[in-house]
């Protein structure tokens, strides 16, 4: 066969003539397609870069489910049998003296002890935020090097765990996935089956929030209409009738900061947590870790708990106001502080009923905050109430 170009175009020819134009087109396809075939189709595969890496968690763990279920799925399958990764869990007494030998090869400090720990190289990625920010790109950038392998650490070989090759076990005898496993499913159902004391006490809470905020419209309402009230009595004053200052109220209103700051301590405590990614001391009632990973303990990318501090924070800065100046400044100063009150007081009205009904876990902490705002509004709405019926010479039936 015989391959020739006449006048830009091309020919084909055999012993028997020219072959016609659809068999050339055959031909050269076949041609071509021979031509880029490897000679030995697994060699690439066989030759690809792998990346091994080890996991440290614990079944009990939120922030090790987060990175189980959530995390790396996309990048085994992403990458398939390239992406080895053998996840060790805390209770196998192998594990645990194989994770001290890895503290002490790679100077883990005290701080940074605690799973989900991920071994990859000579790199240490602790908690649910440091391995999804930099496990993607060292895989990546170990794939390019040529692939690493795990790390040295003596006793690796008598590890239990799982080993696997992208998503599926690899072919080497392994135990099934932590997903299959009896123990992980009965931890998993231990997890979700509903705690009957902190539902309990957040239906309490939900009760005293919805309870505080209807106070809190009622003594508006009766605020407004005694001060409409003395300034339709006072004609010669062209102004809106001004509130006068309640002694006892003046009592009450002390114990706003007070709560204040107690809500701020505890929003504090958790922003540190959600930041940090560390567990929240939590105590025998209620999953405060199940709370802090869920996507409702973000608002538009922020911390709920940064907002509540936020929030804290003007409330004593008003409150301040309201005790510093008389008039018209201390009243309207009242008013803001009333009205982050409210706002404060609806958000966590929403959040307590998330956290039974929707996440399906209780957070202590955050019950603790509602219940600090639900009071901040229940003494702002007395406060409120007593400054306007203090006003002198008010009118009565109203």
């Amino acid at each position: 066969m015989q391959i020739r170009l006449r006048r830009w175009r091309l020919r084909i020819l055999t012993a028997g003539g020219e072959i016609p134009m659809i068999k050339r087109l055959c031909v050269l396809t076949a041609l071509v397609a021979f031509l880029m075939t490897p000679v030995w189709p697994g060699a690439a595969l066989a030759d690809a870069p792998v990346v091994h890496a080890i996991l440290f968690w614990s079944q009990t763990c939120p922030h090790c489910h987060y990175v189980i279920e959530e995390v790396l799925p996309p990048l085994q399958a992403h990458y398939g049998a390239q992406f080895r990764l053998k996840m060790l869990e805390g209770r196998e007494p192998a594990n645990v003296a194989l994770y001290q030998v890895a503290v002490e090869r790679f100077n883990i400090p005290p701080e940074r002890r605690g799973v989900p720990t991920l071994i990859i190289g000579d790199h240490v990625l602790v908690g649910s935020r440091e391995i999804p920010e930099q496990l993607p790109n060292l895989i990546a950038t170990y794939l390019a090097a040529g692939g690493v392998d795990y790390p040295p650490l003596p006793g690796l070989e008598r590890a239990v765990g799982v080993e696997l090759c992208g998503n599926a076990p690899c072919e080497e005898g392994t135990t099934p996935a932590p997903a299959g496993t009896p123990e992980t499913q009965d931890a998993a159902e231990e997890r979700a089956a509903p705690d009957p004391l902190a539902n309990a006490l957040a239906g309490v809470v939900l009760a005293v929030l919805a309870f505080a905020l209807l106070y809190a419209f009622i003594a508006l309402r009766q605020a407004s209409r005694w001060v409409a009230a003395k300034t339709e009595a006072s004609p010669k004053h062209s102004h809106r009738a001004q509130p006068a200052a309640d002694p006892q109220a003046g009592w009450w209103s002390l114990l706003i900061p007070v709560f204040a700051l107690v809500g701020l301590g505890v929003a504090s405590y958790l922003a540190y947590t959600k930041l940090a990614h560390a567990d929240v001391l939590c105590g025998p009632v209620g999953d405060c870790d199940a709370v802090q990973i869920s996507p409702y303990s973000e608002l538009f990318g922020i911390p709920v708990a940064i907002l509540g501090g936020l929030s804290y924070l003007g409330i004593l800065f008003f409150w301040l106001l309201y005790r510093l100046f008389a008039g018209q400044m201390g009243w309207t100063a009242l008013l803001i502080l009333w009205g982050l009150a409210v706002i404060g007081a609806a958000f966590s009205l929403y959040l307590t009923f998330l956290e039974p009904f929707v996440i399906g876990a209780v957070c202590t902490w955050c019950l603790t905050s509602a219940v600090c705002m639900a009071l901040i509004l229940l003494l702002a709405s007395y406060v409120l109430r007593s400054q306007a019926t203090a006003i002198p010479y008010r009118t009565r039936g109203i």
